[in-house]
Order: structure tokens, then sequence, then C-alpha cells
């Protein structure tokens, strides 16, 4: 009779052991691809770490504050904090289902019984007071790690949340960085047009007095005054575009718009230079927290994939009840009263017209999906980088280039300055050469402010500094 029960029980399990359908899960790209491609475009290295708050080597207190504020009380990433502890608390509950569950019950009814039930006299017909209290139990196995594997797929869910932190944090701190720096140069190009300014009026100056003894016509009086209506202009341009600026950091910052008022000249320490360390570029994936939310959101599917597959096997439960039931309130812990009772249950999936195999599927495509945006997220991660020092290396070819340019207009200042001395010409030549010179100024600064955008831009493309501390546990 025992062998026949087991049997009966064991067969269905059998049965139902290779029930989950085939499924075709996407393989994310390959780590050690990736790097083979970019040592093919990588440049020279240094011994120096990006470390996460990169933007103190500029040496700018201002700066620092307006970050380290930032960073502290910003609107959108309080935001994502409180989901990331909504993630953390979510796998506390999870776990909560590795441990039986314990409760306890207590009721007291007052009711009046039929006479015309099951019951006899006096209790049919009377009315009594039912006292009830009872501890029960109850617990599912895990045979099929169903539990576990949501428990892990809500672990790498709060580490996508985590590294969403992380990535908000360097979107913010390198706008932030990158604002500053711009400010910083309109401030300096705002410096080189007041000295274009002055040469331009002592230029005026002379030529005034040329026209009134006659020497020249009006035609040179009105370019002197088309100049300084120019530059007065670009003067204007600049303060509207620093006054943008300062507002830009005060949105970003999350500052009210008082703050602006506050804020001083930048001091930027033009020595900095953008570390490129080796560990950096060779570990690209595991240095940006773009690609470790969308790798922990893969593995996030991955593991539910592991849930459904769980749901096609049987399971076992139990449950136990120890209590109390008694009329009167006198003999209600009584042994008499006592009503334990204790129970096992068996779930067989057997027919559920598709209902599991359209879940397993739909996870499946889920999984396929975030594996595809994880491809896609390393491939742009590394283009991004080989793009950015492409690009580095041609403007430092062009700051070269404008700098061999500089040089010989800087040598015609001095030859007009020495024909001057020497009674060769009058003043104008040279004015006319310091000017040319202050106009190649502004371009340099020009290209100064595209070099501080492509390396913020750079430290951000090699993640800012952040570090993918994987948990081995959550990623198996």
């Amino acid at each position: 009779m025992y062998s026949k029960i087991v049997a009966t029980v064991c067969l269905p399990l059998l049965l139902l052991s290779g029930c989950v359908p085939k499924i075709d899960k996407v393989i994310p790209i390959s780590e050690a691809s990736v790097q083979s491609d970019l040592e093919k475009n990588l440049v020279e290295f240094d011994d120096t770490k990006l470390v996460k708050e990169w933007w103190r080597g500029y040496g700018d207190e201002q700066l620092n504050t307006i970050i380290d504020e930032a960073l502290g009380s910003a609107p959108a990433l309080k935001s994502i904090e409180s989901r990331y502890a909504q993630a953390s608390t979510i796998i506390e509950s999870v776990q909560s289902h590795n441990l039986p569950h314990i409760g306890t019950n207590a009721s007291v009814l007052h009711q009046r019984f039929s006479e015309n039930h099951i019951f006899p006299p006096p209790l049919g017909g009377g009315t009594y007071n039912q006292y009830q209290p009872s501890l029960t139990l109850d617990y599912d196995f895990d045979f099929w790690n169903e539990r576990g594997s949501r428990i892990l797929a809500a672990t790498n869910s709060a580490f996508a949340q985590r590294a969403s932190i992380e990535a908000t944090k360097i979107a913010l701190s390198s706008a932030l960085c990158e604002t500053y720096l711009s400010w910083n140069i309109d401030e300096e190009k705002l410096r080189v047009l007041n000295a274009l300014e002055q040469t331009t009026l002592e230029e005026q100056k002379i030529i005034t007095k040329q026209y009134r003894l006659g020497l020249i016509d009006a035609v040179a009086i009105n370019d002197t005054k088309s100049s300084l209506s120019k530059i007065a202009q670009r003067s204007e341009e600049l303060k509207r575009s620093i006054e943008g600026k300062k507002e830009a950091l005060c949105v970003l910052a999350g500052f009210l718009p008082s703050r602006a008022n506050a804020l001083k000249t930048p001091h930027i320490d033009e020595t900095f230079t953008l570390p490129l360390p080796k560990e950096v570029m060779l570990g690209l994936i595991a240095h940006r927290p773009d690609v470790a939310i969308a790798k922990y959101t893969a593995l996030s599917k991955s593991h539910t994939i592991e849930e459904k597959k769980g749901q096609f096997y049987p399971n076992i439960s139990l449950s136990g009840l120890i209590g109390f039931t008694s009329f009167s309130w006198t003999k209600l812990f009584d042994h008499s009263s006592f009503t334990p009772s204790a129970g096992i249950a068996l779930s067989l999936p057997l027919l559920d017209w598709g209902e599991r195999k359209a879940n397993l599927q739909n996870s499946v495509s889920d999984y396929n999906a975030s594996v595809y945006e994880y491809n896609a997220v390393v491939i742009k991660a590394a283009n991004e980088v080989v793009m950015l020092l492409k690009q580095s290396k041609h403007l430092e070819s062009q700051r070269q280039l404008h700098n061999d340019e500089m040089i010989a207009k800087k040598g015609n200042v001095e030859i007009a300055r020495k024909k001057r001395l020497k009674g060769l010409s009058n003043k104008i030549p040279y004015l006319l050469a310091q000017k040319v010179v202050q106009e190649g100024e502004i371009e340099t600064l020009s290209l100064k402010e595209m070099k501080s955008s492509l390396q913020v831009d750079l430290i951000k493309a090699l993640g800012g500094g952040y570090t993918d501390k994987e948990d081995t546990n959550a990623s198996r």
C-alpha cells in the first residue's frame, strides 16, 4: 500500500521534471572582444588614477563647494536614492520567505446556534461565546530555487539602482564642471576684449589727430568706431553668456536664483591635466556606471527566468496550527480545549492552458531585450572613448598650429615696435599688430574651451572615477 502511494506521488514528479520548454537566450557581448578592439586605439598611459572627485584637480574651492552641495541635495539624486532604498526593502521582503512564517490569531464569537441544525440541545437553541486563540506556522519549500532566483533578481535590481545613483552623480558633476569652466573662459575672453578695446581707443586717438590735420579722411575714423561697436557687442554677448551660465549652475545644483549673485569669478588651475590610467581603459566595462546598470538589469532578468522555470515543477508546503477552542472562558486553556493540526500540501502544475509557458517566454524576451541594451551600451562606451581620444589628438594638433600662428603674429608686433622706435613708422602699425594678436588670443581661448569640454567629456566617458564593486553572490 505504501509503495503505491509513493509511486502515485513520484510518477507525476518524474513526468513534470522535463516539461520546461526550450528557450533561446541572447549572449552578452564579450568583454575580451571589447578590450581587444580598444587596445588598437589606445594612447600612452600614465600612472595616475582617475579619482571619484576628479574636479578637485582644477583647484577652485568655489567649484568644489558647488558640486559638493549639489551631490548632497540635488532633487534628481534624492529620487534615485529613494528608489535604491525601496529596492533594498524589496530584497528584505523576499528574503523573509526563506524562514517559516509564524502568526497568531484570536477571536471571540457571540452566536446563537440553530435548534434545527446538527447541534442537539442544550447547544442547539442556545446562545454562547466561542473563544478561539491560535498560533499558526506556514512554510513553502524551495526545491527548484524559485525563491532564491527571486532574491537574486531583486538584489541585482538594487545594484542597478545603486549604479544609477553613480551615473547621475557623474552626469551632474560633469555638467556643473563643464558649465563652470566655460564661465571661466568667458571671463578670460572678456578681459582680452577689454584690452582690445583699449588698443582700439588708442588707435582712434591717433587717427582723430591725423584727421584733424587733414592727413586722412573720415573713413578711418568710421572704421575705428565700427570696431569699437563690435567689441562692445561682443562684450555684452559675453556678459549675457556669463549670467546664463551662473543661472545654469543654480538650476543644475538646485540653488535658488539669489545664489547666482553670490558667485565669484572662477580661479581655475591651468596646470590640471587629465589622467589616462591604463587600468581604466583596459577595464572600461567595470568603470562605467551606465554599463553596470545595463549589466545588473540583464542579470536580474536572467534570474527572473530561473524563477519562472521553477513554476513548472511541483512544490511542497507545510502548515501547522496550535490552538484552543472553548465556549467557556475558564476552560479555554484546558487540555480538553486543545485543537492542534498539521498539514502538508503538494502542488502539481498539471494543466494551465499555456500560462506558465507564456510567462516564461515573456521573461526570456525581457531578458533578451536587456542583453541587447547592454551590448548597445558597451559598444557606445567603447566608441565614445575612442572618438574622444581621437578628437583630443586632432585638437592638440590644431592648438599647436594655432600656437605657431600666434608666434608669427607676436613676431609682427615686435617688428612693428622696432620700426616705431627707429622712426620708420608711426604707432598705428604697432597697434594694428597688437589687435591681431588680441583677436588671436580670443581664438586661443576658444580652443582652450574646446579642450576643457573634451577633457570633461573624456572623464565622463571613462566613468568619472567609478568602479563597479561587483557582488559575486548577486551575479552568479
